[in-house]
């Protein structure tokens, strides 16, 4: 009894520390990864435990095994065998993680709920400091550091913001990884404790100022990846209910010819004009541009390893190597560092980089650096938990979070869209959070 009694209190606790993982990850990619260590192990002790690995004859998971043992494979052929191996063999981890979610910790609708409450806390927090940030230059979590911790003022510099994300400029792809979930699963709480009317005007407003701040943060891909988001969103309410699907058409119109008219934000409109310009010129010119050389250097590496790529962080290795550089960085020395172009303005003039610290493409990356087989596993992968998704297309309706989580992720997995590393531990903890999520409101005929 007493043992039964210790086992739940530690369940309850690593549910509350992965609760917590969207304010961890705002601070330390090392804490956020550990507790998906912690919560993996626990998952495995509980089922050894049990006696019930049920949860292996999850189609998604069968696959993510596969993929894992092939990371490992591919690994002893990599440029940098070592990096490759680090990386590959505890890759395992964020597997287990999301079925952990599915199976373990969000199994119960408080343990739900409170995700979604530690994930509005976390939400509130960077739109604070990016507030702080656009209007004092700094945010607070930067001035802290700088008098008692390094001395180290950081921000997004001239055109990006950087709120409290001290390593990156993260805010505008944190935004975009978690502001539909909770909103939505916010908007829902209230709903059901206070009012509809009180629940949309709270949906409203929230929405509007995350907009504003994706927008603020500089970050172009998250502004195009919360385009796409509210795209689909429309689309989805012109289908359920079209005379809310109106009043938020409206409503953004009436937002934005007030701004129009009071000419507010000029400083802003002029950054618009400056970012479109730039995505339009790289879009129009994609080969030349450096997002087109980093796709291009990805196809080279792929071509030269086909079968097995060139191993998992392996890019950053193998985009210094000449026969990966293009013609006119032969002998320059130019791939000597990741995206060293990008401070050179003089070796810029005359070409882009093709080397960095991976390609900026999901599908480029594992094409790339997992070889063929584990571009297709991947697809795969995605394929078995579309077909969950597809099968059970009522829940969207039940549960509006699952929309939520689907507005953030779908975006993202469009081929082509500009991404963060993968392989990297801050983007996989986001992206595995979500998926284990949006799995754990699926009944799964494998009872655990």
């Amino acid at each position: 009894m007493l043992t039964k009694i210790n086992n739940q209190n530690i369940l309850n606790l690593i549910s509350w520390f992965i609760s917590l993982i969207p304010i961890i990850l705002i601070f330390s990619n090392s804490i956020a990864d550990i507790i998906v260590v912690l919560a993996s192990i626990f998952f495995i002790f509980h089922s050894v435990k049990k006696n019930n690995w049920n949860w292996l004859n999850e189609p998604w998971i069968k696959i993510g095994l596969i993929i894992y043992f092939w990371l490992i494979i591919s690994s002893f052929f990599a440029f940098d065998k070592d990096l490759a191996l680090s990386r590959s063999t505890t890759w395992i981890r964020f597997i287990f993680f999301a079925a952990s979610l599915q199976f373990l910790f969000l199994s119960k609708n408080k343990f739900k709920n409170r995700l979604i409450v530690c994930g509005f806390i976390g939400l509130a927090y960077v739109n604070c400091e990016m507030f702080i940030e656009h209007i004092t230059g700094s945010s607070l979590y930067a001035k802290f550091r700088f008098h008692f911790v390094d001395g180290i003022l950081f921000n997004g510099g001239h055109s990006r913001i950087t709120g409290p994300f001290k390593d990156s400029p993260k805010s505008g792809i944190y935004l975009a990884y978690f502001m539909f979930p909770i909103i939505l699963g916010i908007g829902q709480m209230i709903k059901i404790k206070f009012s509809k009317n009180l629940s949309l005007i709270f949906a409203f407003l929230f929405l509007l100022i995350n907009l504003y701040l994706v927008y603020l943060s500089g970050h172009r891909a998250s502004m195009l990846f919360v385009i796409i988001s509210l795209l689909m969103t429309l689309v989805y309410i012109f289908f359920k209910k079209r005379k809310t699907a109106s009043i938020f058409i409206i409503f953004l119109i009436l937002i934005g010819l007030i701004f129009n008219k009071f000419n507010l934000f000029n400083q802003e409109k002029l950054k618009a004009k400056e970012l479109f310009n730039k995505t339009y010129t790289e879009i129009s010119d994609y080969s030349n541009s450096a997002y087109g050389s980093l796709s291009l250097t990805s196809f080279k590496m792929f071509k030269s390893k086909p079968l097995f790529g060139i191993g998992l962080k392996n890019y950053r290795v193998a985009c210094e190597k000449d026969e990966f550089l293009s013609k006119g960085h032969l002998g320059t020395g130019y791939g000597v560092s990741p995206w060293k172009g990008h401070f050179n303005q003089g070796l810029q003039t005359y070409y882009q980089a093709t080397c960095s610290s991976h390609p900026h493409n999901l599908y480029l990356t594992w094409l790339a650096e997992t070889g063929f087989l584990g571009f297709c596993l991947f697809l795969i992968l995605l394929f078995i938990i579309s077909k969950k998704i597809l099968k059970n297309k009522k829940i969207i309706n039940e549960e509006i979070i699952v929309f939520g989580i689907l507005l953030s992720l779908i975006p993202k997995l469009i081929p082509m869209m500009p991404s963060l590393n993968f392989f990297s531990n801050w983007n996989a903890v986001c992206f595995w959070l979500l998926i284990g999520w949006l799995l754990s409101f699926y009944k799964s005929e494998n009872k655990f």
